[in-house]
């Protein structure tokens, strides 16, 4: 196995901590609380509200990044680093549909009100999506200030909004952050998964 392979699943495995240092101590969790057919909101707000779940999977996955590009060959380096930011918007995606999957259990897939707000309360399972999307346009250098009208700047704006809106309107009256928090995350995802039409060129 050459150097450049090794780097690679060394990556590879630090970009599966966040998922499972997440799901290992949920599982823990659960099993305290008493097994049962529903995952516990508990669990799943206390698993998402951890701080320390938080910086060691995002410490985790920067290491693999570091380590993956610096593993690259100087001629593919270019490729690779557009390689690695979409591998991190993949993960950003992932993880959100996972801590949407894991809230809807937590509420018996039944109570949608109740999905929602764990959904925002759980903060760093809004905030770590962001963070890998903003850390892929920071590494592919995508994220063009001047591009006032790209969809992709304003769902990063609007996704930028959700733990402002949590913390600072939330803070004072949690109907209302809620409420706006979820408001920004919908129009961030909106935005950012449908694409831009493109207008047709003037013809010379």
């Amino acid at each position: 196995m050459s150097t450049r392979e090794r780097y690679e699943d060394y990556s590879t495995l630090l970009y599966i901590v966040p998922f499972a240092a997440s799901g290992i101590y949920g599982l823990v969790l659960w099993v305290q609380n008493g097994l049962s057919l529903v995952l516990p909101a508990s669990v799943y707000l206390t698993v998402t509200r951890d701080p320390y779940v938080f910086m060691v999977g995002s410490l985790a996955v920067m290491l693999g990044v570091i380590i993956e590009i610096n593993g690259a060959d100087p001629g593919t380096l270019q490729a690779k680093v557009a390689s690695v930011g979409n591998m991190l918007q993949s993960i950003a995606v992932a993880s959100l549909i996972l801590v949407l999957i894991c809230a809807l259990y937590a509420n018996g897939f039944t109570d949608l009100q109740g999905t929602a707000s764990d959904f925002i309360i759980g903060r760093y399972g809004v905030v770590f999506p962001v963070m890998l999307v903003l850390l892929s346009y920071l590494i592919t250098a995508q994220f063009k200030v001047s591009a006032v009208g790209n969809r992709k700047v304003l769902a990063v704006i609007a996704l930028l909004l959700v733990p402002a809106s949590l913390y600072e309107i939330g803070k004072r009256q949690t109907a209302a952050g809620l409420a706006i928090a979820f408001v920004f995350l919908v129009a961030g995802i909106a935005l950012y998964l449908y694409p831009e039409r493109k207008h047709p060129q003037p013809k010379e």
